[in-house]
């Protein structure tokens, strides 16, 4: 496998095949190896959720079964039976004694803590009036090709969306749900989504704001609360809730460590067609968070508008695009419009380009989107640097 990476996105590119130059930044997708424990020791490990744990199955069906004969049925929060896990309620303090005491047992696939995942974004100066992000990939020469359709759908898992929003509402559709407070109204209270999916698919030619890359539909699954924190349970429930309500593209904004039960809810949309795209974070690290570090997601770094990487942006072998991400204005609640910086940025870039993709050959498969990707992308260098 080279270790080229190609670092720049133009959509231009990938809707016209055969016509030169190029796109987003990738490499060949290799396996992951077999990971080792992820709790051996208590140094340096990562913010959980107080109180709780995940417990994965062997078998989807029969959770309350296999609970009961282990005495922890009636602490079972809540459950998904789509992938096989419950999120269960332990006492402070204890979560870590009862993973080693359950991850072992017969039917239990894994246990494992119910990791903390934040939006990976940092607020940049809101006086620019530049929106050079699809500038540089080309957009208004893709746009003379398609707009997008609103028949593709992105799914922005997130903070939620401000559908209210002058450069949302045309474009948003229904059917999301909101994780964090368990019910049917996935609204922002942060403004990280809103941003996010302006990016993605903001409403163009109406005078206002700004104009986003694919003209697509946007459902949204609330999963980070009004900080910008949520759980790796909830994340992977809005990515199975996506999957399930016709998402084509999985927009991640958001990162986190490895989870078991993130993966799975990750394979789980991949094998149902959604192609899946995530920021690397935001750490300067060699190194990409997750979800974007697994096999069935498009790990997305950013770069400035020299098409350098911006020193924040986590990089190496497992990066597979980057796209503008320093400096980008969008919409936040309220019909208002700011800067923000970071690889959360990048990520609806590349969901808004696989969009237009998807809108011009609507019966490509995710694999083969993915694949028109590379297909058409530009070599910038080294991933490992």
């Amino acid at each position: 496998m080279t270790k080229k990476i190609l670092l720049t996105m133009m959509v231009i590119g990938l809707l016209i095949g055969s016509i030169g130059a190029a796109g987003i930044k990738i490499r060949n997708v290799k396996n992951l190896e077999g990971s080792s424990s992820l709790f051996k020791s208590t140094s340096n490990m990562p913010e959980f959720v107080n109180g709780r744990v995940i417990v994965g199955f062997k078998k989807t069906m029969g959770i309350e079964r296999i609970a009961k004969r282990y005495s922890f049925e009636k602490d079972i929060i809540s459950k998904n039976e789509k992938i096989g896990f419950a999120v269960v309620k332990v006492k402070d303090g204890d979560e870590l004694s009862f993973i080693e005491s359950i991850k072992n047992k017969p039917g239990i696939r894994y246990a494992e803590p119910d990791w903390k995942i934040h939006a990976c974004f940092t607020p940049n100066d809101p006086y620019w009036d530049q929106q050079w992000g699809p500038m540089m990939i080309k957009c208004p020469k893709a746009w003379d090709k398609t707009r997008g359709s609103k028949s593709v759908k992105i799914a922005i898992v997130d903070t939620g969306v401000d559908y209210t929003h002058e450069d949302i509402a045309a474009n948003y559709v229904q059917g999301g749900y909101d994780f964090v407070n368990d019910d049917d109204d996935p609204k922002d209270d942060n403004g990280h989504g809103t941003h996010c999916a302006g990016i993605a698919a903001g409403v163009m030619n109406n005078n206002k704001g700004i104009a986003g890359v694919a003209q697509v539909s946007i459902m949204t699954e609330k999963v980070l609360d009004s900080d910008g924190y949520g759980s790796a349970s909830d994340v992977a429930d809005g990515i199975i809730h996506a999957a399930d309500h016709g998402a084509d593209i999985i927009s991640m904004s958001l990162g986190g460590p490895s989870s078991n039960v993130e993966e799975d809810a990750c394979n789980y949309a991949w094998n149902k067609g959604v192609l899946l795209v995530a920021a690397a974070g935001n750490d300067g690290a060699s190194e990409v968070s997750y979800p974007a570090g697994y096999d069935t997601v498009i790990a997305v770094g950013a770069i400035d508008s020299d098409s350098k990487r911006c020193s924040w942006s986590n990089y190496g072998s497992r990066l597979e695009l980057v796209a503008p991400g320093e400096a980008i204005v969008s919409s936040v609640p309220g019909d208002n419009y700011e800067f923000y910086s970071g690889t959360s940025m990048a990520t609806p870039h590349v969901a808004g380009v696989a969009a237009l993709a998807k809108s011009l050959h609507p019966d490509y498969t995710n694999q083969e989107i993915r694949d028109l990707l590379r297909r058409t992308a530009d070599d910038l260098g080294d991933p490992l640097i």
